[in-house]
Formats: C-alpha cells, structure tokens, sequence
C-alpha cells in the first residue's frame, strides 16, 4: 500500500522534515517551560502550500507517535476504571487509583498534547500571515489545525480536569499560563470544531479515500461528543444524527471489519506508518513466546460480556487463554502482527459512538422509541436484539452498559462515561477497595509544576 497518499512528492516530504524539526524545537521548549531563543519559524514556510501540508501530517504523525493516543490512551484509563488489569504489578497506580504525581505515562499524557497544540498553532498563526496562498486553502488549514487542537484539549480536560487554554505560540507566557475552567475550554473546543465543521472538506479525497485525515464529519462526530459531555441534549442529537444519515459514506460493518482501513464506519483513523499493524496490537496481544496476555478484562467486564449468550461481540473481540489453570480473556479488536500487511488501522471515531451518542441524548430527553431504535441497531449487529428497557432511567442504563461492551478498551470511554454521568462513585467504589472520589481526575505531573509555579495541583495529590 502506498504511504500518505496526500503527499505530492519527494520535495514535499523534505520540506515537511525541515518545518517538522523546528516545530518540534519549539514544542520541547514549550514543554520543559525554559527560556529560549527565538521562537519564530521561517515565514517563508507558510507562502508555500506544499509546506504547509507537510506540516499537517507533522500533526497526525505527532499524535500517532509515542502511541499516546492508542495504547496509553486505551490502556491507562482502562486500568483506572473496570475495564483491565495488568498481569504483574507494572500499573498498580492506575489500577488501584493511586497514581504518583511523577508517573511518567500521566506526564506523556499532559505533554504530548500540548506539543500537538503548539504545532497546531504555529499553524494556524503561520497560515493566517502567509502570502501567496488561495483564500480556500488558507481557511481549509486552520481549520484542520483547530480540529486537532480541539481534539488535544478534549482529552486533556477528560483527563485533568481544568488545564491551561494555550492558544498562541509566545513560550514566555505559556509557561506561565494557570490552568482555565473546564468550562472555557469547552467553549473553545466547540469554537475550533464549528470552525472545523464549516470549513474542511464533506469527503476523504485529501488523503486518498483512506480515513486518516479529519474532514467535516469528524469534527461533527467529536462535536457530537462533546455535546453530550455538556448534557446539551439537543444539540449532541442533532450533531450525531447529521453523521448517521450521511449513509453515502457511514454505515455500520460486521464485526470483523470495522477497525479496517476500507471499513464504513471509521470517521477517523490513525495510518500505520512504520511497521504495517497497530501499536494497539503490539502491546495487546499476547506474543508468540509468551502466550500470557499481560493486558486482560477485569471480572467486571468479563461478566458484562457473558450478561447476554448470543453477543457476537464477545467471540470476535475477545479471546481467552487458560495458561496454568488461571483463565486470561483479553481484547482482540485488533489481531494482526503481520509486518506490512495494514490490514487494521487504529480507529479513532466511528459510528457506532453516534449511535450510543444519540441514544443516549434521545432517553435523556424521554425520546423512548428513538433511543431504543439507536440501541438496537448497536445490539442487532452483535446478533442480539431489542433492549427490554422502555422508560428513561432504565435506557440510560441500557446504553451505559451497550458504551461499556461496544467501545470497550477504546481511548478512555469508560473511564470518561463513569465519570461524565457521575456513575463512578457507585461502580468503582463497589469494584475497589482504594477508590476515593478524588481519583476521578489524574495528577498534574510534578514537573510541570516545578516549571511553572501557577500549576495547582488536583485535590488528593501531594
């Protein structure tokens, strides 16, 4: 399979090296918070639109990199909720909800994103004063940027709670930024998305028909989202019934099919750069030589799994190894090890989260036949069928436990969804002996503190 189908030559790679290094420059001096030199990238990049689209995949390449956005993202918070455990005490601090203020996953959490914003804004300033660029692709370029971004600040306050707004790219204030109300960044996360949804293209062509771009659509499936986070009803309706409909290029896929690059129901995938499979796999599935699978389901989630006999999910997206007389049941969403086959991309938004999304928003505004019609075209998928639930209370716990099988192990929803519907305190103080409500948010890490004084500290950390 061809590589960046987006990319026009040889020249344009080049180009996108040389901006990528100064960018990232910058962004470790943004980071560490230590005086610098001059922050300025060359002017001359951003009158040259060849450039300027090595530098967007820059930002794909960023998140994909370092696997924060797939396996730190899906493991880390699962282990935090009740989704996985850790065969070997590796992440006793997450599973048992005690992190150490100087946990290097939890300071790669914090510090990667906001080196993906800065380059985000580099863009966005750079794009907005450069000269001999179309009027269409300048505004096509901020606004991917401004998807980015907002997808960077959407985790991060899901992580943290309230964090810097960081919209420009003077370092010296910066490192000195406080954190902003989780309020004011939402605001500006749906400020970029709306920007994003009115100005990127409605198709995938930019990237060669492959998902790993955002068009308008992923911005209005994370508006969609994060409409829903806000409990404004209504609004996370309507966003994610825009990307239902769109059947021309959204659908629901067989089971086995929906983490794949052709697959009709991604809205935006992460593109296998190096090796040909996902990290996700890598570190998932169990090796050849050790067929212990050190990543597996809590008891929680097993019986979840085993609620229903005929969820196809739970054959196809799960597996189980007796090794010892002990039972190991792990996540097989991802399978393939095999060097430069690309058979499965990691999936980053797809549309079964529409779905729940506006199953969700429609029993919360006592919509009873919509919302169970979203559910079941979820559970008809799974080969099972219609939801018993028929008033609000007992559908919105019908989708938290359709959102707890469905999306298992992706990117933190779990642990998002106990949180956002104020459930976590029932269930992880049932499923744990150590849970205290503090435990909900992740510690700001220690050395961003000591770099910047104007950190507060979450309540519950030393």
């Amino acid at each position: 399979m061809k590589k960046y189908h987006h990319h026009n030559s040889i020249f344009s790679l080049v180009l996108f090296i040389t901006v990528l290094t100064v960018i990232l420059g910058s962004c470790k001096k943004l980071v560490e918070n230590n005086p610098s030199g001059s922050q300025l990238l060359d002017k001359e990049v951003f009158n040259d639109s060849t450039a300027i689209k090595g530098t967007l995949v820059g930002l794909y390449t960023s998140m994909n990199s370092g696997n924060r956005y797939s396996v730190l993202l899906s493991t880390r918070p699962a282990f935090s909720a009740d989704e996985m455990t850790f065969v070997g005490n590796t992440y006793d601090y997450f599973i048992g909800n005690v992190i150490n203020v100087n946990d290097q996953d939890v300071g790669n959490l914090w510090t990667a994103p906001y080196g993906i914003i800065y380059q985000a804004n580099v863009i966005i300033e750079g794009t907005s004063a450069g000269n001999n660029l179309s009027p269409a692709f300048r505004v096509r370029t901020i606004a991917e940027a401004r998807f980015v971004r907002a997808f960077c600040y959407f985790y991060l306050i899901n992580i943290f709670g309230d964090v810097p707004l960081v919209l420009g790219t003077d370092v010296e204030q910066n490192k000195v930024d406080t954190r902003k109300p989780v309020s004011a960044v939402y605001s500006q996360i749906i400020e970029d998305l709306l920007y994003a949804q009115a100005n990127l293209p409605a198709d995938y062509a930019v990237s060669g028909s492959l998902r790993v771009r955002a068009n308008k659509w992923a911005a209005t499936a994370l508006l969609a989202r994060t409409y829903l986070y806000q409990k404004n009803w209504a609004a996370a309706e309507a966003q994610a019934t825009a990307v239902i409909e769109n059947t021309s290029l959204f659908g629901l896929e067989g089971l086995a099919r929906v983490f794949t690059p052709g697959s009709k129901e991604a809205i935006l995938q992460f593109y296998n750069e190096s090796n040909g499979f996902t990290a996700y796999a890598s570190a998932i599935l169990p090796s050849p030589v050790t067929p212990v699978p050190k990543y597996v389901f809590t008891d929680q989630l097993k019986n979840a799994f085993l609620a229903e006999d005929d969820d196809a999910r739970r054959a196809i997206w799960s597996a189980t190894i007796n090794y010892s007389n002990t039972i190991y049941t792990y996540p097989t969403k991802y399978r393939s090890l095999t060097p430069a086959a690309n058979t499965e991309y990691f999936t980053v938004m797809r549309l079964a989260e529409q779905y729940l999304i506006r199953a969700e928003a429609r029993a919360q505004q006592n919509e009873v036949a919509g919302a169970r019609a979203d559910l079941f075209a979820v559970r008809n998928r799974a080969g099972l069928g219609e939801t018993p639930a028929n008033d609000k209370d007992a559908l919105l716990l019908a989708v938290e436990r359709e959102r707890q099988i469905e999306l298992n192990s992706e990117m933190g929803h779990r642990w998002f969804d106990l949180k956002r519907t104020g459930r976590a305190d029932a269930v992880l103080g049932a499923a744990k002996a150590n849970w205290t409500p503090e435990a909900a948010l992740y510690p700001v890490p220690a050395d961003q503190r000591s770099r910047n004084g104007n950190l507060t500290q979450n309540p519950g950390y030393n």
